[in-house]
């Protein structure tokens, strides 16, 4: 049986079996060097209660368009486009489409094994690593594959068409793949199949490095200054953190800032991560990228790097950039990790009113230059972006280019990424029956099985599946969420502090929604940004009114006589 909750608070070792009250250092607060702070921007801490009585999906009240009426226009789309393959399209947009390893997941002696598996051995791994390593592998100690052999039969059973050399390359012998494994099995275990999965712990961790950063952006979500916090960690605490976050299983981390590369802190702590085998990723804004520093880089573990551009046209670029000359350094510096082995260049823009018109050119400018991703960051006003919330786009807008980015995703000329989770129902809904499907902002894969796994992800993230750790140790659920804070890792442990805080049953629970995203037949594929939902209303479990279903609710935003709390922006494209 999949089950659908599981909100409880969870006790650890760590924190001696606490009772409630639980001692939560976790709160609502705005940062006092931040734009809202400034403002007075006011966040509720509590979510607030669904007043519609209406709990249909088809229900006209948020959108022009309901969830049922997009899921049925998908099918016949997919019906219209025939190629001798329409009989296959219903199944994969029917929502409750499942797969045959969802049955052996469910099922409680699976969940048994999946936790027995899971644990540490002496010497470090876990028999999960030793199976998949030794699976098809000849060099692999006969002791091991005469032990394993059943557990080999359920991997040839279940990858299916895979051969077992891809197998190998891009699971077996991928540490930070293995350690993403043994965090869903453990998760699995601990708290069965869940829509969507909750998680142990964390699948990828943002880093804001530093708030320090030598550019001055319009649209910052940190609110980064030119000099770093006076209380951001030392290294030895830095160092501590990797290792806490190293023995927990943590497969992926991405460092941003601020400008993270600026911090002499920075490469020692990438070494730290490639002992632990962990998965590193770096957001820069590319200035600072040398060869020498790509190579030091690409020697410390990194395998991709994400820059950040803001239009195609030098001038635009440097406006918003707040110094002039820096489009020239911003492509030097991607050239100089196209350039350097090891390293793989992704161009991030985030989509707003003043470079809507340049996406496709910016995606074409992406390919020129030899990216292999290209990743949309959703405008959200949070951090300067606060000062121009007229910039946002509209949901017809945003619905448009998530059409074009699965346009592209699936010619394969580029990998695509969005922090918009609206890309997941897009492309659940309009790629071509054996395509790629958007499993979540960190990424997506092909055919069946992705879809299922897009499935459990389940879109937005914040809280669940990633957290953000800020300069100072603090942990929120995103960067785009700097003011609710579930701890400090100078007060708790990381693992306490994503287990126990006072904002993850209202980040777990898709039930507990309100406007279309409530009722929404693609919940579990998107959940809607929540980051989106708290920056306009103030609760964290709003409706998203970046999404077409709920344009409804973002008329009466940018309409003066709007009565819903929040930041009430003017619309350039109602």
């Amino acid at each position: 049986m999949i089950k659908r909750t599981n909100h409880k608070p969870i006790t650890t070792a760590r924190d001696g079996g606490r009772c409630p009250p639980y001692d939560y250092d976790s709160r609502t607060e705005t940062p006092t060097y931040s734009t809202a702070h400034k403002v007075g921007k006011e966040y509720k801490h509590t979510g607030g209660v669904s007043t519609n009585a209406n709990k249909r999906s088809d229900r006209p009240d948020d959108g022009t368009v309901s969830s049922k009426h997009y899921a049925e226009a998908s099918r016949r789309h997919r019906a219209a486009a025939g190629n001798g393959e329409s009989s296959r399209a219903g199944k994969h947009i029917h929502l409750d489409y499942s797969h045959p390893l969802e049955t052996y997941l469910a099922k409680w002696w699976m969940q048994r094994l999946l936790g027995y598996i899971s644990k540490p051995q002496p010497g470090g791994k876990t028999m999960i690593e030793e199976v998949i390593q030794s699976y098809a592998n000849p060099a692999a100690p006969r002791w091991q594959r005469i032990k394993y052999w059943l557990l080999h039969l359920f991997i040839k059973r279940v990858k299916g068409s895979v051969t077992d050399e891809t197998f190998r390359r891009r699971i077996a012998q991928h540490r930070s793949t293995l350690r993403g494994f043994v965090a869903t099995a453990r998760s699995v275990a601990e708290f069965g199949l869940m829509l969507p999965q909750r998680f142990s712990v964390p699948l990828i961790v943002i880093w804001n490095f530093t708030n320090q950063c030598n550019l001055r952006c319009r649209h910052c979500y940190q609110d980064s200054e030119h000099k770093k916090s006076p209380n951001e960690l030392t290294l030895d605490e830095k160092l501590s953190l990797i290792d806490q976050i190293g023995e927990a299983y943590v497969p992926m981390m991405s460092f941003a800032g601020g400008e993270p590369t600026i911090s002499k802190d920075l490469l020692p702590v990438l070494k730290r991560c490639q002992y632990h085998g962990i998965h590193t990723s770096l957001a820069t804004n590319g200035t600072t990228i040398t060869p020498q520093y790509a190579a030091e880089l690409a020697e410390a573990g990194v395998r991709y790097v994400e820059v950040s551009l803001d239009s195609v046209d030098p001038q635009r670029h440097d406006t918003f950039r707040g110094q002039p000359g820096m489009w020239e350094r911003t492509v030097r510096g991607m050239k100089n990790v196209v350039a350097q082995d090891g390293l793989r260049l992704g161009v991030a823009m985030c989509v707003h009113q003043g470079n809507f018109a340049e996406v496709e050119e910016m995606l074409q400018f992406a390919v020129g230059l030899g990216a292999s991703c290209f990743a949309h960051f959703n405008f959200i006003p949070v951090g300067r972006g606060l000062n121009m919330t007229d910039l946002d786009l509209s949901p017809e807008q945003r619905e448009r280019i998530l059409h074009i980015f699965n346009d592209w995703m699936q010619s394969g000329r580029i990998s695509i990424l969005s922090t918009a989770p609206q890309l997941g129902r897009v492309s659940l809904a309009y790629a071509p029956i054996d395509g790629l499907q958007s499993c979540s902002h960190v990424g997506g894969g092909g055919g069946e099985k992705a879809r299922v796994v897009a499935k459990y992800l389940g879109g937005c993230g914040a809280g669940r599946t990633y957290v953000c750790i800020e300069p100072d140790g603090t942990i929120t659920p995103c960067v785009y969420m700097p003011q609710r804070v579930l701890g400090n890792i100078r007060n708790r442990s990381f693992e306490d502090i994503f287990r126990n805080n006072e904002f993850v049953e209202l980040l777990c629970d898709r039930e507990d929604r309100t406007h279309h995203c409530e009722v929404c037949e693609f919940k579990y594929y998107c959940g809607g940004c929540r980051a989106r939902a708290d920056a306009y209303y103030g609760r964290i479990n709003a409706g998203d009114p970046g999404c077409i279903l709920n344009n409804k609710h973002w008329s009466q935003l940018v309409n003066p006589s709007a009565t819903e709390v929040g930041r009430v922006p003017p619309a350039a494209d109602k």
